[in-house]
C-alpha cells in the first residue's frame, strides 16, 4: 500500500499554479531536503520541480490524503498552464499532451506541444505582481505564485495593469519548490517601497531584462497599451475557459476568410502576403513584436505566411493571440463558430426582378462568386427561378448593398411578359423604363425583339414544321455538343440556312455561343516571364520548405517539373535574371539536404514523444551507407544543445 501524506494545502485561488502549492507544502512539512518533499508526493525522488507544466499527477494523487476533493484533470486545467499550451493544439495531440502529465513521462511534455521546437523561449524564473503580493498577504495570510504570471509574453498583471517583477530566487537544485512567501524573492519591491514612494517609483525593477523595459516604454503608447492589454486578457481567457480543441486547418480556415473579408485575401483563398505582412506590421510595429518574440521576416517561410496555409504544424499560443486580434475575432468566434466567408451575406438572396411579384424578396438560392484580378474584389452572380439573373462586385459593406444591381445578366421570361403586357398599355417608353427599373434604350431594345419574334412566329410557315426543325437542330446540337455554330452549319446547311431565313432569333438564342480567338504573340516578353517564372517557383520553394512530409531536395530539375516548366528552365534560365539568382541562393548541396533532412527527423521524434536517438533518426530521415557516418557528428551537434534544456 503507498504511503499517503498527512496533509495537502488548499489551492488560495483557481489561478494559483501548482508548483506554488507544491512549494507551500514542502514549507509546512518541514522537511530539509527538497528530494525528501519530492518522495512524501510522489514515492519516488526523479520527479522535477516544473514551473509551467509538470507531470506525474497519477502519483501525486496516490498520495494525497484520504477523502482529498482533487482529480489530475481537475488540478491540471485550473493549476498549470496547460489550458493556454493545448487551446490550438488539435484534439489527439491535446489529449496525448494531457496524458503525459497524468503519467510519468513529463520529459515528452514540452516537445508534443512543440515548445522545445518554439522560436519563443518559455521564462526561466517566477514573475509576481506587486500589488497581487500585497491583497495575497492581507487575505490569505502569504502570497502565491499566480499562473497567468508565469505564460511568456505576458509582463503586465491582468488585473492591476502593472509591471511584472521578476523573482530574485530561482533554486538550484531542481527538485526544489519555492514559495512566493520566501523573502529573497522580492528583493527589489522591499528596496523599491523603503521609501514609501510605491513600487515602481525607481522605474523598472533591476531583475528585469530588456522586453521589461521596451514593455515600460510600450505603455506609454495609448494604442500599443491597448493592444497589449487586449492580447494579455485573452492569455487570461485562455487559462480560464474550456474552449473545444480543434482541427489545425480549422484556424488557418477562420484566418484566411476574414483576410477575404479584409481583400488581403481572393475568393480563392490565396492571400496576398506582401499586403499580409505590411498591414499586420503597421498595426503592430516591429518593436512590439520583437518583445513579443514574433518578428516577421522577408523570407517566403516566415510564420505569418505558414500559419494562414494548411499545414500539420503547431504554433505558439501567442502568435495566434496576436493574429486573431489583428484580424479582429474573438475568442468565443474562433472556437465556437464555422470559418465561413460570405461576402454577399447568407443565403437566400433578394430578387431584384421588378416585374416579379415577388421583387426585394429573399427568394435567390443560386450564387456564383468569383474573383475579379483586375479590380481584386469578388463578383458575384444571382440566378433566381423566375429567370432574373444580375451580378455585382462584393463584398457588401453596408445592409443598402443588397439592393444594388452590378450588371444584369439575363431579364427572364416574367421581365420579358411583364414588358409585352406594360407595352400593350401604349405607355411612353420613359413610362416602361421607370416601372421596370431600367433603362429606357434597354426597353427599347428588348420591344425591338419583341416585334421581331412575332413577326417570325407570324410568318407563313406551319407550326408543325418549325417544330420539327427546331427539334433536328436541337438533336444536331445533342449529338456534337463540343462543336461551334459554324462547325454545325457545315453538318446539315440546309437546316441551318431554313432556320435563318424563318426562325432567326430562336437560332442564335438555342445555338453555341461563339469563343474568343486568342491570338498568340511570338515575340516573348523576357522580363515579364522572369517575374511570373518567380513567383511559381518561389512559391513552390515555399511549399517544399514548409511541407510537413518527408523534406524533398531544392533543385531546378525538381522545381521545373513541380511548375510544369523544366524545358523552359534548363533551356533559357540565363534569360531570366531574377530566377536565376533566386535559384542560386536557394538551391541546396547534397550536404545541405541531408542536414535539413535530419532536422526534420529530429523534430518529428520529438513531436512523437520519442527519445532521440541516432538509429531513429537514421531510419526516419533514410541517410544510409557512408553518409550516415560522415554526418554522425553533425547529428551529435545538433541534438546536444536540445538535450542540455531539459
Amino acid at each position: 500500500m503507498k504511503e499517503m501524506v498527512a496533509f495537502f494545502p488548499t489551492p488560495f485561488a483557481s489561478d494559483e499554479v501548482m508548483y506554488s502549492v507544491l512549494a507551500r507544502f514542502h514549507a509546512a512539512s518541514g522537511n530539509i531536503s527538497p528530494k525528501a518533499t519530492i518522495m512524501d508526493l510522489y514515492g519516488t525522488t526523479s520527479v522535477t520541480a516544473v514551473i509551467d507544466l509538470p507531470a506525474h499527477f497519477d502519483s501525486l494523487i496516490e498520495h494525497l490524503p484520504i477523502q482529498h476533493p482533487y482529480t489530475a484533470e481537475k488540478l491540471i486545467k485550473m493549476h498549470t498552464l496547460y489550458p493556454f499550451y493545448s487551446a490550438f493544439l488539435p484534439p489527439q495531440r491535446a489529449n496525448l499532451v494531457f496524458e503525459s502529465m497524468k503519467g510519468d513521462i513529463g520529459h515528452s511534455v514540452h516537445g508534443r506541444l512543440g515548445i522545445m521546437a518554439s522560436s519563443i523561449s518559455t521564462d526561466k524564473t517566477l514573475k509576481y505582481c506587486g500589488k497581487c503580493f500585497e491583497e495575497d498577504r492581507t487575505r490569505w495570510g502569504e502570497p502565491y505564485w499566480h499562473r497567468v504570471h508565469q505564460v511568456p509574453g505576458v509582463y503586465i498583471c491582468p488585473i492591476h495593469r502593472t509591471l511584472l517583477y521578476r523573482s530574485h530566487s530561482l533554486p538550484m537544485n531542481r527538485h526544489e519548490f519555492v514559495s512566493a512567501a520566501h523573502e529573497d524573492c522580492h528583493r527589489d519591491m522591499q528596496e523599491n517601497n523603503k521609501d514609501g514612494e510605491g513600487i515602481f517609483a525607481h522605474g523598472v525593477p533591476s531583475t528585469w531584462d530588456d522586453a521589461a523595459s521596451k514593455i515600460t516604454v510600450l505603455l506609454e503608447d495609448d494604442e500599443l497599451s491597448t493592444k497589449y492589454r487586449m492580447l494579455v486578457d485573452n492569455v487570461d481567457k485562455l487559462l480560464n475557459s474550456s474552449y473545444p480543441n480543434r482541427p489545425m486547418e480549422w484556424f488557418a480556415n477562420h484566418y484566411v476568410a476574414r483576410l477575404k473579408k479584409m481583400g488581403l485575401a481572393n475568393v480563392h483563398g490565396h492571400v496576398r502576403q506582401v499586403e499580409f505582412r505590411r498591414e499586420f506590421l503597421n498595426y503592430y510595429g516591429e518593436p512590439f513584436l520583437e518583445i513579443m518574440q514574433s518578428s516577421v521576416s522577408d523570407r517566403d517561410d516566415n510564420w505569418m505566411n505558414a500559419i494562414v496555409r494548411k499545414h500539420r504544424k503547431t504554433f505558439h499560443p501567442i502568435r495566434h493571440l496576436l493574429l486573431m486580434q489583428f484580424l479582429g475575432i474573438s475568442l468565443e468566434d474562433l472556437f465556437s463558430k464555422e470559418p465561413v466567408y460570405q461576402p454577399f451575406g447568407s443565403s437566400p438572396w433578394l430578387c431584384l426582378n421588378s416585374a416579379a411579384d415577388h421583387y426585394q424578396q429573399p427568394v435567390v438560392e443560386d450564387l456564383s462568386i468569383r474573383y475579379d484580378s483586375k479590380i481584386k474584389k469578388p463578383i458575384g452572380t444571382f440566378v433566381c427561378s423566375c429567370g432574373f439573373v444580375y451580378s455585382r462586385k462584393g463584398p457588401d459593406t453596408s445592409a443598402d448593398d443588397k439592393y444594388r444591381v452590378g450588371r444584369i445578366k439575363v431579364f427572364g421570361a416574367v421581365w420579358e411578359r411583364k414588358l409585352g403586357e406594360l407595352l400593350k398599355e401604349n405607355l411612353s417608353l420613359r413610362e416602361i423604363a421607370r416601372r421596370l427599373h431600367v433603362d429606357v434604350n434597354t426597353v427599347k431594345k428588348y420591344a425591338d425583339l419583341a416585334q421581331q419574334h412575332r413577326k417570325a412566329i407570324s410568318s407563313a410557315v406551319p407550326a408543325d414544321l418549325r417544330k420539327r426543325q427546331r427539334r433536328a437542330w436541337l438533336e444536331l446540337i445533342r449529338q456534337n455538343e463540343q462543336k461551334s455554330r459554324t462547325e454545325l452549319r457545315q453538318l446539315n446547311k440546309a437546316l441551318y440556312t431554313w432556320l435563318y431565313r424563318n426562325d432567326k432569333s430562336w437560332l442564335i438564342e438555342h445555338s453555341p455561343k461563339p469563343t474568343r480567338v486568342i491570338t498568340t504573340n511570338s515575340r516573348v516578353d523576357w522580363n515579364k516571364r522572369d517575374e511570373e517564372i518567380l513567383a511559381l517557383v518561389r512559391t513552390e520553394v515555399t511549399s517544399i520548405l514548409t511541407s510537413d512530409g518527408k523534406p524533398e531536395r531544392i533543385s531546378i530539375s525538381r522545381i521545373g517539373k513541380r511548375i510544369g516548366y523544366l524545358s523552359l528552365l534548363e533551356k533559357h534560365l540565363s534569360k531570366m535574371p531574377q530566377t536565376n539568382a533566386y535559384f542560386e541562393s536557394v538551391k541546396e548541396t547534397v550536404e545541405d539536404f541531408q542536414l535539413r533532412r535530419i532536422r526534420w527527423a529530429v523534430q518529428e521524434i520529438e513531436r512523437e514523444g520519442q527519445d532521440l536517438q541516432w538509429w531513429r533518426i537514421v531510419r526516419k530521415a533514410g541517410i544510409r551507407g557512408e553518409l550516415e557516418k560522415e554526418f554522425r557528428k553533425e547529428f551529435e551537434g545538433l541534438i546536444s544543445p536540445i538535450q542540455d534544456t531539459r
